[in-house]
């Protein structure tokens, strides 16, 4: 009898935790290629690239830039940025409207606190202290699950296009450099007409204005990377 209890027991958590399991998994897709890492950070192992319209199911919820996910079979990390999810309760959507907000937030305060810590030298990427502007922005995005290529002719190219107008926190700005008429500089926009870059003139971090002064004709594209 004793024996039996005991099974009867053993076989109710085990059908708990199975209940548990299954109410937690949610389904998800990839919106843009991303990268199917080893742990959660950008500093691990790259598994595979998961290519748009991918879809895997989401295992747990690491914090509010990682998710735990499977593929194929195979268990990693992914960024929330990069994916959309539904089903039940993984703790979020990962790719809501608020969540982007929060999280373009969180991006512009990590930009403004290395004023003072960063300094501009054209083509170094010593972080946290002697960057360039594109080495910054890597930098900057790095702590949120954002994976950019240093230089802003790779940069330009990431994520997805966004009109002028359409500018939201968080987005990347390219501009031009004195006469030159190719992208010569990168910011992050902060919302009502300001970015914040890397500034040379200012050998730092610093804020300025896309609708009057010097950048206000220089400004050519953004991109949009959350």
């Amino acid at each position: 009898m004793k024996n039996k209890k005991l099974m009867l027991m053993a076989a109710s958590a085990v059908l708990s935790l199975t209940i548990a399991t299954n109410a937690f998994a949610a389904s998800g897709t990839v919106d843009r290629s991303v990268n199917f890492r080893t742990a959660p950070n950008t500093d691990s192992s790259v598994i595979s690239t998961l290519k748009s319209g991918t879809s895997f199911t989401v295992l747990s919820k690491v914090n509010d830039y990682w998710l735990k996910v499977s593929v194929g079979g195979k268990t990693g990390y992914v960024s929330t940025g990069y994916v959309s999810t539904g089903g039940t309760s993984s703790g979020g959507s990962g790719n809501s409207g608020s969540s982007q907000s929060s999280k373009a937030d969180q991006v512009i305060a990590k930009a403004l606190s290395l004023k003072g810590i960063t300094h501009y030298k054209y083509g170094v990427n010593q972080a946290p202290t002697l960057l360039d502007c594109s080495s910054y922005v890597k930098y900057v995005y790095s702590f949120f699950g954002v994976n950019l290529k240093w230089g802003t002719r790779y940069q330009k190219d990431a994520g997805t296009f966004v009109a002028k107008a359409n500018l939201k926190k968080g987005d990347l700005v390219f501009l031009r450099v004195g006469s030159s008429k190719e992208i010569g500089h990168v910011g992050i926009y902060a919302g009502n007409g300001q970015f914040i870059h890397n500034s040379p003139s200012e050998d730092g971090v610093m804020t300025s204005s896309l609708t009057s002064g010097y950048w206000a004709s220089r400004y050519v594209t953004a991109r949009r990377v959350l």
